[in-house]
């Protein structure tokens, strides 16, 4: 009888053990799974401060309500000589969703370069981060040297603690209005995948308008309709470069496009863009897939059908839709086709 007890007695003990081990396990999953992103949002809800890259270069953010993002950049590097002062950002994060991907940029004397930084803010090895890869655009003198106008490259920022109350060394005054009036970037232009962008330079420099995509990574990724453009030039510089922004679906990811205004082949005005397509990632190491790059040229003229906003179409073709005009315009074509073989087949007659 003692030994049955005490074989029962075991046995219990065991799966006692048993138990507590198989939970401590399921809750340490948990924390291992859901931790990474409590600790992400704290420290990612904000990114208003200062942030310094491993090169030195800080940049001070503060990140709007309306979800622009305003502030200084203050650059370590430089391909000129003497220091450079503080310049004014651009950007664009959506407020209150953390961890979402952004963008911001800069223009650089009077539109001479522009940089456009994507990146998500992460917490790596506990630490909040600012993983971004950026374009560097440089103005060139023809359509024909545009292959040296573009740098491409990885910035890390981390957050830089500091006393001062509020945002250190920030001026936000509303940036310098220019005494040229032309306007060499306003209205519609169209790449050569079918989007359509609407642009609107104003005599400051910033740049808005309406981005409608005619391609998407995946479908459903654009978005349910048309999506916002911001960005910055030097207004009254026809040779200008620029950047443009637009974040998709509330920020799950974001494009920034750097370019420059050509007169190339017979006449004709073309935005030669370069972009970086910005998706949001899980962690620190998924940052590896999380960048996409590419180039477009933008003409007044349709390159190719797409969603416009005459026709009401706001979205890639997901369904098999017509854009206006497709399949009236491969009718005739067959139409046109048919007769000439027609023609010909009477004259061989």
């Amino acid at each position: 009888m003692q030994k049955k007890y005490e074989t029962f007695y075991s046995k219990t003990l065991f799966e006692t053990r048993a138990e507590r081990m198989v939970s401590n396990l399921l809750f340490l999953n948990f924390l291992l799974y859901f931790l990474p992103s409590v600790t992400q949002a704290t420290l990612c809800e904000d990114i208003s401060g200062r942030w310094v890259n491993t090169l030195g270069s800080e940049v001070v953010i503060d990140h709007l309500q309306s979800g622009v993002l305003r502030g200084k950049y203050y650059t370590a590097v430089s391909s000129t000589r003497g220091e450079l002062p503080g310049h004014e950002i651009v950007g664009t994060l959506p407020y209150n969703k953390p961890g979402s991907s952004f963008a911001f940029s800069v223009t650089w004397n009077n539109g001479s370069s522009t940089t456009v930084w994507t990146g998500q803010c992460l917490v790596c090895n506990g630490k909040a981060t600012l993983e971004t890869t950026w374009l560097l655009r440089s103005f060139v003198n023809s359509c024909i040297d545009k292959w040296k106008s573009t740098c491409i490259g990885k910035d890390v920022f981390e957050w830089k603690l500091t006393t001062e109350k509020g945002i250190p060394n920030q001026n936000l005054e509303t940036p310098h209005k220019s005494t040229v009036s032309k306007c060499d970037l306003h209205g519609i232009w169209y790449n050569n995948v079918g989007s359509e962008v609407i642009l609107n330079q104003t005599e400051y420099g910033v740049i808005s308008g309406e981005y409608r995509t005619a391609v998407e990574r995946e479908k459903g990724s654009a978005g349910a309709t048309h999506s916002l453009v911001y960005g910055s030039s030097a207004y009254g510089n026809p040779n200008t470069t620029f950047s443009l922004i637009v974040v998709w679906r509330g920020g799950a990811s974001v494009t920034g496009w750097i370019g420059q205004r050509h007169i190339c082949e017979n006449n004709t005005a073309i935005l030669e863009m370069s972009w970086l397509l910005r998706s949001k990632v899980d962690s620190c190491d998924d940052v590896w897939k999380s960048t996409m790059f590419g180039v477009n040229s933008f003409t007044r003229h349709e390159q190719k059908l797409g969603p416009r906003r005459n026709l009401g179409k706001h979205t890639p073709n997901r369904d098999g839709e017509d854009f206006g005009g497709g399949s009236a315009s491969l009718i005739i074509s067959n139409i046109l086709l048919v007769a000439a073989l027609f023609s010909a087949w009477i004259v061989h007659d």
